[in-house]
């Protein structure tokens, strides 16, 4: 882990923050039946410390993080390119007056 790492257990609880925020957004009789296992197994295991937080925690470790499945990840370089160009794009097409609250600019 490098220096400029997040620290994996805050990583971990944004994690599990995540994780839970899912399962209460699609319920746990889904996703039991999406996996074959019953419901209060699914609560069982969102609700014991030791076996969301030890997933997260190795989830974290291994540089990994969950996003929604419509979500599409891009690296941080691509991301700054992105940025880079929709400034340049702004800088060159916006007019200053466009963009003005005043209604007696307008």
């Amino acid at each position: 882990m490098t220096i400029s790492s997040p620290d994996p257990r805050e990583t971990a609880r944004k994690i599990q923050s995540q994780w839970l925020q899912a399962v209460s957004s699609i319920g746990q009789n889904v996703i039991a039946d999406a996996i074959g296992v019953s419901a209060p197994t699914i609560s069982r295991f969102c609700s014991e410390p030791d076996h969301m937080e030890r997933a997260c925690l190795v989830l974290a470790a291994a540089g990994l993080k969950i996003v929604p499945q419509g979500v599409k990840c891009v690296s941080h370089r691509t991301m700054q390119a992105y940025k880079h160009l929709a400034a340049e794009y702004m800088r060159q097409h916006v007019e200053p007056g466009v963009l003005s609250w005043d209604e007696s600019e307008v």
